[in-house]
Protein backbone atom coordinates (compact mmCIF):
# COMPACT_ATOMS: atom_id res chain seq x y z
CA UNK A 1 0.00 0.00 0.00
CA UNK A 2 1.52 3.60 -1.05
CA UNK A 3 0.49 5.97 1.58
CA UNK A 4 0.46 9.47 0.32
CA UNK A 5 -0.19 11.27 3.24
CA UNK A 6 1.50 10.60 6.73
CA UNK A 7 -1.43 12.56 8.94
CA UNK A 8 -3.61 9.88 9.00
CA UNK A 9 -1.34 7.53 10.16
CA UNK A 10 0.13 9.57 13.47
CA UNK A 11 -1.73 7.94 15.50
CA UNK A 12 -1.12 4.30 13.78
CA UNK A 13 1.19 1.78 15.64
CA UNK A 14 3.24 -0.26 13.13
CA UNK A 15 4.46 -3.57 14.09
CA UNK A 16 7.62 -2.36 12.50
CA UNK A 17 8.98 0.99 11.00
CA UNK A 18 11.65 0.23 8.00
CA UNK A 19 13.81 3.36 7.39
CA UNK A 20 15.03 2.52 3.68
CA UNK A 21 13.65 0.45 1.13
CA UNK A 22 16.89 -0.87 -0.70
CA UNK A 23 17.52 -4.73 -0.91
CA UNK A 24 17.72 -5.31 3.07
CA UNK A 25 14.51 -3.02 3.80
CA UNK A 26 12.18 -4.58 1.39
CA UNK A 27 13.77 -8.28 2.48
CA UNK A 28 13.08 -8.21 5.83
CA UNK A 29 9.18 -6.60 5.16
CA UNK A 30 8.59 -9.02 2.72
CA UNK A 31 9.29 -11.51 5.36
CA UNK A 32 7.25 -9.81 8.07
CA UNK A 33 4.33 -9.63 5.58
CA UNK A 34 4.79 -13.79 4.85
CA UNK A 35 4.01 -13.65 9.06
CA UNK A 36 0.95 -11.99 8.83
CA UNK A 37 2.58 -8.78 10.15
CA UNK A 38 2.13 -4.92 9.49
CA UNK A 39 5.13 -2.58 8.35
CA UNK A 40 5.77 0.70 7.42
CA UNK A 41 8.86 1.47 4.85
CA UNK A 42 9.72 5.02 4.19
CA UNK A 43 11.94 5.83 1.47
CA UNK A 44 13.71 9.37 1.13
CA UNK A 45 13.23 9.44 -2.19
CA UNK A 46 10.65 9.24 -5.18
CA UNK A 47 10.26 5.97 -7.06
CA UNK A 48 12.96 6.98 -9.69
CA UNK A 49 15.91 8.90 -9.41
CA UNK A 50 15.91 12.62 -9.53
CA UNK A 51 19.01 14.95 -9.88
CA UNK A 52 17.61 16.63 -6.67
CA UNK A 53 18.39 14.14 -4.62
CA UNK A 54 22.18 14.40 -5.56
CA UNK A 55 22.07 17.16 -2.83
CA UNK A 56 21.33 14.99 -0.15
CA UNK A 57 23.86 12.56 -1.11
CA UNK A 58 26.86 14.95 -0.56
CA UNK A 59 30.05 14.06 1.30
CA UNK A 60 33.35 14.55 2.16
CA UNK A 61 35.91 11.43 1.62
CA UNK A 62 39.14 11.60 3.69
CA UNK A 63 42.22 9.70 3.24
CA UNK A 64 43.20 7.67 0.23
CA UNK A 65 41.28 7.86 -3.32
CA UNK A 66 38.00 7.34 -2.90
CA UNK A 67 34.34 7.51 -5.20
CA UNK A 68 32.35 10.41 -4.86
CA UNK A 69 29.68 9.33 -2.60
CA UNK A 70 27.09 11.30 -4.41
CA UNK A 71 27.80 8.82 -7.35
CA UNK A 72 27.91 5.32 -5.76
CA UNK A 73 24.53 5.87 -3.45
CA UNK A 74 20.79 6.17 -5.20
CA UNK A 75 17.79 8.20 -3.19
CA UNK A 76 14.99 6.45 -4.63
CA UNK A 77 12.70 3.54 -4.14
CA UNK A 78 14.83 0.20 -4.06
CA UNK A 79 18.12 1.83 -2.69
CA UNK A 80 21.82 1.62 -4.49
CA UNK A 81 20.11 -1.65 -5.81
CA UNK A 82 19.79 0.88 -8.48
CA UNK A 83 23.54 1.08 -9.41
CA UNK A 84 23.80 -2.79 -9.49
CA UNK A 85 24.87 -5.07 -11.40
CA UNK A 86 23.08 -8.38 -10.18
CA UNK A 87 25.89 -9.73 -9.22
CA UNK A 88 25.40 -12.71 -6.44
CA UNK A 89 27.77 -14.87 -4.55
CA UNK A 90 28.00 -16.04 -0.72
CA UNK A 91 30.60 -15.42 1.67
CA UNK A 92 32.99 -19.13 2.97
CA UNK A 93 32.31 -20.37 6.21
CA UNK A 94 36.20 -18.87 7.34
CA UNK A 95 34.73 -15.56 6.50
CA UNK A 96 32.60 -16.09 10.27
CA UNK A 97 35.24 -17.13 11.96
CA UNK A 98 34.85 -13.59 13.99
CA UNK A 99 31.54 -12.97 13.53
CA UNK A 100 28.99 -13.85 16.50
CA UNK A 101 27.05 -15.98 14.12
CA UNK A 102 28.17 -19.04 11.86
CA UNK A 103 27.77 -19.50 8.08
CA UNK A 104 24.80 -21.95 9.02
CA UNK A 105 22.95 -19.45 10.37
CA UNK A 106 22.28 -17.73 7.50
CA UNK A 107 22.03 -20.67 5.13
CA UNK A 108 18.51 -21.54 6.31
CA UNK A 109 18.10 -18.21 4.20
CA UNK A 110 19.15 -18.79 0.97
CA UNK A 111 15.79 -19.98 -0.13
CA UNK A 112 14.85 -16.51 0.59
CA UNK A 113 17.13 -15.04 -0.77
CA UNK A 114 17.04 -16.82 -4.23
CA UNK A 115 12.96 -16.21 -4.22
CA UNK A 116 13.81 -13.00 -3.94
CA UNK A 117 16.65 -12.61 -6.82
CA UNK A 118 14.94 -15.27 -8.82
CA UNK A 119 17.93 -17.26 -8.29
CA UNK A 120 17.61 -21.37 -9.40
CA UNK A 121 21.33 -22.82 -8.99
CA UNK A 122 23.49 -24.05 -6.16
CA UNK A 123 26.45 -21.49 -5.42
CA UNK A 124 29.50 -23.42 -4.54
CA UNK A 125 33.24 -24.35 -3.29
CA UNK A 126 35.88 -26.45 -5.22
CA UNK A 127 39.26 -27.32 -5.02
CA UNK A 128 41.23 -25.61 -7.78
CA UNK A 129 44.87 -26.34 -6.41
CA UNK A 130 46.76 -26.71 -3.12
CA UNK A 131 46.34 -22.99 -2.32
CA UNK A 132 43.00 -22.45 -4.70
CA UNK A 133 39.53 -22.50 -4.38
CA UNK A 134 37.41 -22.15 -7.60
CA UNK A 135 33.56 -20.78 -6.47
CA UNK A 136 30.84 -19.74 -8.65
CA UNK A 137 28.76 -16.31 -8.87
CA UNK A 138 25.17 -16.47 -10.14
CA UNK A 139 23.88 -12.98 -12.00
CA UNK A 140 20.49 -12.09 -10.81
CA UNK A 141 17.53 -10.55 -13.41
CA UNK A 142 16.09 -8.56 -10.48
CA UNK A 143 15.90 -4.74 -10.02
CA UNK A 144 13.74 -4.19 -7.30
CA UNK A 145 12.05 -0.83 -7.84
CA UNK A 146 10.76 -3.02 -11.23
CA UNK A 147 9.67 -6.35 -9.03
CA UNK A 148 8.81 -4.93 -5.83
CA UNK A 149 7.01 -1.21 -6.43
CA UNK A 150 3.94 -2.81 -7.68
CA UNK A 151 4.19 -5.41 -5.02
CA UNK A 152 4.08 -3.25 -2.52
CA UNK A 153 1.63 -0.85 -3.91
CA UNK A 154 -0.93 -4.04 -3.88
CA UNK A 155 -0.28 -5.30 -0.53
CA UNK A 156 -2.41 -5.14 2.68
CA UNK A 157 0.69 -6.04 5.00
CA UNK A 158 3.30 -3.62 3.47
CA UNK A 159 2.97 0.23 3.46
CA UNK A 160 5.54 2.55 1.82
CA UNK A 161 5.76 6.52 1.74
CA UNK A 162 7.63 7.73 -0.63
CA UNK A 163 9.96 11.01 -0.18
CA UNK A 164 10.07 10.86 3.41
CA UNK A 165 13.12 11.93 4.99
CA UNK A 166 13.86 10.47 8.44
CA UNK A 167 15.85 12.77 10.24
CA UNK A 168 16.68 11.10 14.08
CA UNK A 169 15.27 9.14 17.21
CA UNK A 170 13.13 10.05 19.70
CA UNK A 171 12.78 8.32 23.61
CA UNK A 172 14.94 7.75 26.13
CA UNK A 173 17.27 5.06 27.94
CA UNK A 174 17.36 2.52 24.80
CA UNK A 175 13.76 2.90 23.86
CA UNK A 176 12.72 4.23 20.93
CA UNK A 177 9.63 5.85 21.06
CA UNK A 178 9.16 7.54 17.78
CA UNK A 179 10.87 8.63 14.58
CA UNK A 180 11.15 11.89 13.72
CA UNK A 181 10.49 12.97 9.50
CA UNK A 182 9.77 15.02 6.74
CA UNK A 183 7.28 15.03 4.31
CA UNK A 184 5.85 18.44 3.34
CA UNK A 185 6.48 19.08 6.97
CA UNK A 186 7.63 16.92 10.16
CA UNK A 187 6.21 13.58 11.42
CA UNK A 188 6.27 11.89 14.73
CA UNK A 189 5.33 8.11 13.58
CA UNK A 190 5.48 5.12 16.42
CA UNK A 191 6.35 1.40 16.05
CA UNK A 192 6.90 -1.70 18.64
CA UNK A 193 10.31 -2.03 16.55
CA UNK A 194 12.42 0.20 14.46
CA UNK A 195 14.81 -0.78 11.56
CA UNK A 196 17.35 1.22 10.32
CA UNK A 197 18.24 -0.05 6.44
CA UNK A 198 19.31 2.71 4.69
CA UNK A 199 22.68 1.87 3.48
CA UNK A 200 26.46 1.05 4.94
CA UNK A 201 27.14 4.82 5.04
CA UNK A 202 23.10 6.27 6.07
CA UNK A 203 22.83 4.14 8.60
CA UNK A 204 26.19 5.13 10.30
CA UNK A 205 24.98 8.75 9.92
CA UNK A 206 21.66 8.26 11.23
CA UNK A 207 22.61 6.82 14.61
CA UNK A 208 25.09 9.25 15.19
CA UNK A 209 22.45 12.18 14.23
CA UNK A 210 20.33 10.53 16.78
CA UNK A 211 22.73 10.63 19.23
CA UNK A 212 23.40 14.27 18.99
CA UNK A 213 19.76 15.25 18.75
CA UNK A 214 18.91 12.63 21.93
CA UNK A 215 21.96 11.53 23.87
CA UNK A 216 19.76 10.49 26.59
CA UNK A 217 18.57 7.90 23.86
CA UNK A 218 21.92 6.14 24.17
CA UNK A 219 22.96 4.11 27.25
CA UNK A 220 26.42 2.91 25.94
CA UNK A 221 29.40 4.29 24.05
CA UNK A 222 28.75 2.47 21.10
CA UNK A 223 31.56 2.72 18.25
CA UNK A 224 29.33 4.21 15.65
CA UNK A 225 30.84 4.48 12.58
CA UNK A 226 34.04 2.84 12.96
CA UNK A 227 35.32 -0.44 11.38
CA UNK A 228 34.12 0.76 7.87
CA UNK A 229 35.29 -1.25 5.23
CA UNK A 230 34.75 -1.82 0.75
CA UNK A 231 35.78 -4.32 -1.46
CA UNK A 232 38.98 -3.10 -3.37
CA UNK A 233 38.85 -3.89 -7.03
CA UNK A 234 41.59 -3.83 -9.70
CA UNK A 235 42.49 -4.98 -12.83
CA UNK A 236 45.70 -7.03 -12.33
CA UNK A 237 46.68 -8.13 -15.43
CA UNK A 238 46.20 -9.76 -18.94
CA UNK A 239 47.40 -13.27 -20.86
CA UNK A 240 46.81 -16.09 -23.14
CA UNK A 241 45.74 -20.01 -22.20
CA UNK A 242 44.97 -23.17 -23.86
CA UNK A 243 41.52 -23.61 -23.46
CA UNK A 244 41.87 -27.49 -24.34
CA UNK A 245 44.91 -28.05 -21.59
CA UNK A 246 42.60 -25.89 -19.05
CA UNK A 247 40.07 -28.50 -19.19
CA UNK A 248 41.95 -31.25 -19.09
CA UNK A 249 43.65 -29.73 -16.21
CA UNK A 250 40.17 -29.35 -14.65
CA UNK A 251 38.97 -32.88 -14.97
CA UNK A 252 42.03 -34.48 -14.35
CA UNK A 253 41.42 -32.73 -10.46
CA UNK A 254 37.69 -34.15 -10.69
CA UNK A 255 36.22 -30.29 -10.21
CA UNK A 256 32.87 -31.64 -11.05
CA UNK A 257 31.29 -28.21 -10.81
CA UNK A 258 32.85 -26.56 -13.30
CA UNK A 259 30.64 -25.03 -15.87
CA UNK A 260 32.11 -24.55 -19.64
CA UNK A 261 34.17 -20.94 -19.65
CA UNK A 262 32.45 -19.92 -22.92
CA UNK A 263 28.93 -19.57 -20.47
CA UNK A 264 30.26 -18.37 -17.17
CA UNK A 265 33.69 -16.80 -15.87
CA UNK A 266 36.31 -18.56 -13.48
CA UNK A 267 36.22 -17.29 -10.15
CA UNK A 268 39.22 -18.33 -8.06
CA UNK A 269 40.49 -17.45 -4.37
CA UNK A 270 42.85 -18.55 -1.25
CA UNK A 271 41.88 -21.33 0.56
CA UNK A 272 41.20 -20.46 4.68
CA UNK A 273 44.01 -22.55 5.43
CA UNK A 274 46.52 -20.43 3.23
CA UNK A 275 45.27 -17.01 4.11
CA UNK A 276 45.26 -18.18 8.08
CA UNK A 277 48.70 -19.34 7.63
CA UNK A 278 50.20 -16.36 5.95
CA UNK A 279 48.11 -13.52 7.37
CA UNK A 280 46.68 -12.60 4.32
CA UNK A 281 43.19 -10.66 3.46
CA UNK A 282 40.41 -12.75 1.28
CA UNK A 283 41.05 -12.28 -2.15
CA UNK A 284 39.13 -13.43 -5.74
CA UNK A 285 40.32 -13.49 -8.82
CA UNK A 286 37.86 -13.47 -11.95
CA UNK A 287 39.50 -14.81 -15.74
CA UNK A 288 37.47 -13.98 -17.75
CA UNK A 289 38.29 -15.12 -21.59
CA UNK A 290 37.78 -14.52 -24.92
CA UNK A 291 38.57 -15.72 -28.00
CA UNK A 292 41.51 -14.53 -29.92
CA UNK A 293 43.02 -15.05 -33.23
CA UNK A 294 46.57 -15.00 -34.30
CA UNK A 295 46.83 -11.48 -35.25
CA UNK A 296 45.26 -10.44 -31.94
CA UNK A 297 47.65 -7.42 -30.20
CA UNK A 298 47.70 -9.85 -27.09
CA UNK A 299 49.25 -12.59 -28.95
CA UNK A 300 51.82 -9.87 -30.30
CA UNK A 301 52.67 -9.05 -26.67
CA UNK A 302 52.84 -12.49 -25.78
CA UNK A 303 55.23 -13.23 -28.35
CA UNK A 304 57.71 -10.25 -26.60
CA UNK A 305 57.67 -12.01 -23.48
CA UNK A 306 57.34 -15.90 -24.19
CA UNK A 307 57.22 -16.97 -27.68
CA UNK A 308 58.54 -20.37 -27.37
CA UNK A 309 55.06 -20.86 -25.50
CA UNK A 310 53.18 -18.60 -27.99
CA UNK A 311 54.71 -20.59 -31.40
CA UNK A 312 54.33 -24.22 -29.57
CA UNK A 313 50.76 -23.29 -29.31
CA UNK A 314 49.82 -21.94 -33.31
CA UNK A 315 52.15 -25.15 -34.24
CA UNK A 316 49.40 -27.35 -32.09
CA UNK A 317 46.20 -29.19 -33.04
CA UNK A 318 44.57 -26.74 -30.51
CA UNK A 319 45.75 -23.16 -31.83
CA UNK A 320 41.85 -22.36 -32.59
CA UNK A 321 41.20 -22.61 -29.27
CA UNK A 322 44.01 -20.00 -27.68
CA UNK A 323 41.77 -17.22 -25.18
CA UNK A 324 42.98 -13.73 -23.70
CA UNK A 325 42.96 -14.00 -20.42
CA UNK A 326 41.30 -10.66 -18.50
CA UNK A 327 42.59 -11.06 -14.68
CA UNK A 328 40.69 -8.67 -12.36
CA UNK A 329 40.38 -8.71 -8.54
CA UNK A 330 38.00 -8.20 -6.01
CA UNK A 331 39.44 -7.79 -1.97
CA UNK A 332 38.78 -8.04 1.53
CA UNK A 333 39.32 -5.12 3.32
CA UNK A 334 40.98 -5.08 7.16
CA UNK A 335 38.36 -3.59 9.26
CA UNK A 336 40.41 -0.77 10.95
CA UNK A 337 39.19 1.07 14.02
CA UNK A 338 40.40 4.33 11.98
CA UNK A 339 38.42 4.04 8.80
CA UNK A 340 35.78 5.29 9.92
CA UNK A 341 32.05 7.12 9.48
CA UNK A 342 31.58 10.79 11.06
CA UNK A 343 29.00 13.61 10.93
CA UNK A 344 30.62 16.54 8.89
CA UNK A 345 30.31 20.20 9.83
CA UNK A 346 28.56 20.89 6.75
CA UNK A 347 24.48 19.91 6.50
CA UNK A 348 22.02 18.46 3.58
CA UNK A 349 19.06 20.65 2.85
CA UNK A 350 16.89 18.86 6.20
CA UNK A 351 20.22 20.84 7.97
CA UNK A 352 20.85 17.58 8.71
CA UNK A 353 24.69 17.07 9.34
CA UNK A 354 26.00 14.96 5.99
CA UNK A 355 28.74 12.24 6.52
CA UNK A 356 32.61 12.39 6.58
CA UNK A 357 34.21 9.43 5.13
CA UNK A 358 38.22 8.49 6.51
CA UNK A 359 39.21 5.48 4.64
CA UNK A 360 43.21 4.51 4.24
CA UNK A 361 43.95 1.32 2.59
CA UNK A 362 47.46 -0.84 4.07
CA UNK A 363 50.13 -2.58 2.78
CA UNK A 364 48.61 -5.65 3.20
CA UNK A 365 45.68 -5.47 0.61
CA UNK A 366 49.00 -5.13 -1.85
CA UNK A 367 50.39 -8.16 -0.44
CA UNK A 368 47.47 -10.41 -0.67
CA UNK A 369 46.78 -9.02 -4.37
CA UNK A 370 50.38 -10.35 -5.31
CA UNK A 371 49.89 -13.48 -3.04
CA UNK A 372 46.98 -14.90 -4.92
CA UNK A 373 48.47 -13.40 -8.76
CA UNK A 374 51.43 -15.22 -8.32
CA UNK A 375 49.83 -18.51 -7.33
CA UNK A 376 47.61 -18.25 -10.68
CA UNK A 377 51.05 -17.24 -12.66
CA UNK A 378 52.57 -20.49 -11.12
CA UNK A 379 49.81 -22.79 -12.04
CA UNK A 380 49.68 -21.78 -15.63
CA UNK A 381 53.32 -22.22 -15.91
CA UNK A 382 53.91 -25.72 -14.26
CA UNK A 383 50.98 -27.19 -15.92
CA UNK A 384 52.16 -25.55 -19.40
CA UNK A 385 48.56 -23.28 -19.58
CA UNK A 386 49.04 -20.26 -20.06
CA UNK A 387 51.59 -17.09 -19.33
CA UNK A 388 50.21 -13.57 -17.28
CA UNK A 389 51.98 -10.38 -17.66
CA UNK A 390 50.38 -8.88 -14.49
CA UNK A 391 49.99 -4.84 -13.81
CA UNK A 392 53.50 -3.16 -13.02
CA UNK A 393 51.83 -0.98 -10.72
CA UNK A 394 51.59 -4.06 -8.37
CA UNK A 395 54.65 -5.58 -9.15
CA UNK A 396 56.78 -2.41 -8.78
CA UNK A 397 54.81 -1.78 -5.23
CA UNK A 398 53.76 1.61 -6.85
CA UNK A 399 50.47 3.49 -5.66
CA UNK A 400 47.37 3.66 -7.75
CA UNK A 401 43.90 4.34 -7.67
CA UNK A 402 41.22 1.15 -7.01
CA UNK A 403 37.65 1.13 -7.98
CA UNK A 404 35.78 2.08 -4.80
CA UNK A 405 32.74 3.18 -3.13
CA UNK A 406 30.30 0.14 -4.46
CA UNK A 407 30.35 -1.95 -1.40
CA UNK A 408 30.11 0.43 1.59
CA UNK A 409 30.45 -2.13 4.55
CA UNK A 410 30.95 -2.06 8.70
CA UNK A 411 30.49 1.21 10.57
CA UNK A 412 27.58 -0.65 12.34
CA UNK A 413 28.70 -4.09 12.69
CA UNK A 414 28.26 -7.03 14.69
CA UNK A 415 29.47 -8.69 17.56
CA UNK A 416 29.58 -9.80 21.00
CA UNK A 417 30.56 -7.09 22.80
CA UNK A 418 29.28 -3.10 23.04
CA UNK A 419 33.36 -2.04 22.86
CA UNK A 420 33.78 -3.06 19.47
CA UNK A 421 30.63 -3.78 17.71
CA UNK A 422 27.08 -1.96 17.55
CA UNK A 423 24.86 -4.27 17.28
CA UNK A 424 24.25 -8.29 18.53
CA UNK A 425 23.67 -11.26 16.88
CA UNK A 426 20.31 -10.24 16.01
CA UNK A 427 21.29 -7.03 15.03
CA UNK A 428 19.74 -4.96 17.66
CA UNK A 429 21.54 -2.04 18.62
CA UNK A 430 23.22 -2.70 22.12
CA UNK A 431 21.55 -1.43 25.37
CA UNK A 432 18.05 -0.71 23.20
CA UNK A 433 15.31 -2.50 23.34
CA UNK A 434 13.59 -2.40 20.04
CA UNK A 435 15.87 -0.27 17.45
CA UNK A 436 17.78 -2.98 14.76
CA UNK A 437 20.07 -2.07 12.49
CA UNK A 438 20.06 -4.03 8.66
CA UNK A 439 22.13 -4.15 5.86
CA UNK A 440 25.65 -4.27 4.70
CA UNK A 441 26.64 -1.87 7.42
CA UNK A 442 26.46 -4.76 10.26
CA UNK A 443 28.70 -7.08 8.49
CA UNK A 444 32.07 -7.67 10.66
CA UNK A 445 34.25 -8.54 7.79
CA UNK A 446 34.25 -8.20 3.95
CA UNK A 447 35.13 -11.61 2.70
CA UNK A 448 34.64 -10.98 -1.15
CA UNK A 449 31.70 -11.86 -1.84
CA UNK A 450 28.98 -9.69 -3.45
CA UNK A 451 26.96 -8.63 -0.34
CA UNK A 452 23.39 -7.95 -1.89
CA UNK A 453 22.97 -11.54 -1.24
CA UNK A 454 24.36 -11.64 2.26
CA UNK A 455 22.23 -8.81 3.39
CA UNK A 456 18.83 -10.71 2.39
CA UNK A 457 19.47 -13.79 3.61
CA UNK A 458 20.42 -11.17 7.20
CA UNK A 459 17.08 -9.36 6.28
CA UNK A 460 15.24 -12.61 5.63
CA UNK A 461 16.63 -13.76 9.30
CA UNK A 462 16.07 -10.70 11.18
CA UNK A 463 12.45 -10.82 9.89
CA UNK A 464 12.38 -13.97 11.47
CA UNK A 465 13.39 -13.19 15.15
CA UNK A 466 11.24 -10.46 14.92
CA UNK A 467 8.04 -12.71 14.36
CA UNK A 468 8.84 -14.46 17.44
CA UNK A 469 9.38 -11.30 19.27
Amino acid sequence: MIIDKLNSFKHSKFFAIIIGSGPAGVSVALKLEEKGLDSLIIEAGSQNYSNESLNFLNGEVYGDHYSDLKTSRLRQFGGSSGHWGGTCSILKESDFIDWPIKKSDIDYYQKDAKKILNLKKKFYFDKFSENLDLFNMQWSDVRFKDKYFEYIKKSKKIHLSLNTNFCYFEGSNGLVEKIVCKKKGYHKLTSKFYILSCGGIENSRSLLISKKKNPKLFNFDLPIGKYYMDHPKHDIGEGILDYNKFKKFLSQKKRGNFLPVVCENIQLSLNKDKIKNINILNSAVNIDLERVTPTSSIIHQASCVAPKFVQKLYNSISSQDVYKVNLSMLQEQFPSRDNLIKLSSKLDPNNLELPEVHWKKTKKLKNSATFIINEISDIFIKEDIGRLSINEDILMDKDYPLTLGNHQLGGTRMGISKSDSVVDKDLLVFGFKNLYVNGSSVFRTGGYAHPTFTIIQLASRLGEHLSNA
